[in-house]
């Protein structure tokens, strides 16, 4: 076996395992960064999140869900994800980041979001 096929052989498991984690469901699996839970109800939570992550210049992305709503920001890869479930005092909330070598410190993300609970 040639050095390029052993080298191709080894980073594949490696780039696997990062698309996996690029899907909003394999950054589910991950774990988050913030847990939180508010009285608000989670459409406010949802607007709150939305706002500021405009002001990043980022276009957020609503989903419904049946317990609650979820919110990303970014395509392919998201890079951020927040979900919210109803509960009777309010609304649990979950987020979390799509972490690289790349990526700078996500503090003042996971702040912006601790804000609007």
């Amino acid at each position: 076996m040639n050095q390029g096929n052993v080298l191709l052989a080894l980073a594949l498991p490696v780039a696997l395992s990062a698309c996996a984690a690029t899907t909003v469901k394999g950054m589910q699996k991950r774990e988050p960064v913030l847990i939180g839970d508010s009285a608000k109800p989670a459409a406010a939570v949802i607007a709150c999140v939305s706002d500021s992550w405009v002001k990043l210049g980022g276009l957020p992305r609503v989903i419904p869900r049946e317990t609650g709503t979820m919110i990303t920001l970014g395509e392919l890869p998201p890079q951020m994800v927040v979900d919210t479930t109803t509960t009777p005092n309010g609304t649990h909330v979950v987020m979390h980041l799509f972490k690289s070598i790349w990526a700078g410190s996500n503090r003042s993300r996971v702040e912006e979001v601790r804000a609007c609970l």
